[in-house]
C-alpha cells in the first residue's frame, strides 16, 4: 500500500492524471495533475471554505508551462507561502524512504566544495556549495524553496528530498540554470541516488 505522501512520487510528464491536493487550508477542493494537451502540470487551489466557482490560484500551464512536478510545487510554495515540506507531501511527491549520506561525509564534501568555490566563481560549484552547506547544517537558506533555515540545524532526509523538488522546479523555470544544476547535482549526491 502506498503512503499518501508518496502516492505520486514517480509521476512524470506525459501521463495524464488528476489528484487532490491535501494541503492544510487548501484541501477541501484543490486539485492538480498533468494535461497532455498543454504538455504541462496544472493546479487549481481554493482556500478552505471558499464558495467561488473559480480557484484563488489557477496554474493552468497554458501561459506558463510547468514541465516537471517540482515546477508546480515551487509555484504553489511561492503563491500560498505554506510550509514547503507540507506541500511536497500534499502533492504526494515525497520519496517513500528518503535517505542521506552520513553527516560526516556530507560535511567533508561541503568543505571541499566551499574551498573550490573560494578559488573560482563557477556558478555550478556555487550551486553545489549552496546545497551542501544547507544539508551539512552550515547554511541559513534552503537551496530550492529559498526559505530561511535555522543555522546549524541538519535537515532530515525527507526535507532534503523536498528541497530537491524545488531545485528541479527552479531549473525547469530557467532560473540561474547553472547554479541550480549544481545544487541539483549536490542534493542528488547527498540523497545517495
Amino acid at each position: 500500500m502506498t503512503d499518501l505522501a508518496s502516492r505520486n512520487h514517480r509521476c512524470r510528464p506525459g501521463y495524464e492524471f488528476r489528484d487532490a491536493i491535501a494541503l492544510p487550508g487548501w484541501d477541501e477542493q484543490s486539485v492538480w495533475g498533468y494535461d497532455e494537451g498543454s504538455g504541462s502540470f496544472f493546479a487549481q487551489l481554493w482556500a478552505n471554505g471558499s464558495s467561488s466557482d473559480s480557484p484563488e490560484i489557477w496554474l493552468s500551464g497554458v501561459t506558463v508551462t510547468y514541465p516537471w512536478p517540482g515546477s508546480i510545487a515551487l509555484e504553489i510554495a511561492e503563491r500560498t507561502r505554506a510550509d514547503q515540506f507540507e506541500i511536497i507531501h500534499a502533492l504526494g511527491l515525497a520519496d517513500p524512504k528518503p535517505n542521506t549520506r552520513s553527516t560526516d561525509e556530507i560535511r567533508r564534501k561541503a568543505l571541499s566544495v566551499t574551498m573550490a568555490a573560494d578559488r573560482t566563481p563557477d556558478p555550478n560549484i556555487l550551486g553545489q556549495r549552496l546545497a551542501l552547506n544547507w544539508v551539512a547544517g552550515f547554511g541559513s537558506t534552503c537551496p530550492g524553496s529559498l526559505r530561511s533555515w535555522p543555522s546549524e540545524q541538519v535537515p532530515r532526509p525527507a526535507q532534503v528530498d523536498a528541497e530537491h523538488h524545488y531545485v528541479t522546479g527552479r531549473i525547469y523555470r530557467g532560473q540561474d540554470r547553472t547554479v541550480y544544476s549544481g545544487a541539483d547535482e549536490a542534493l542528488w549526491w547527498a540523497l545517495g541516488r
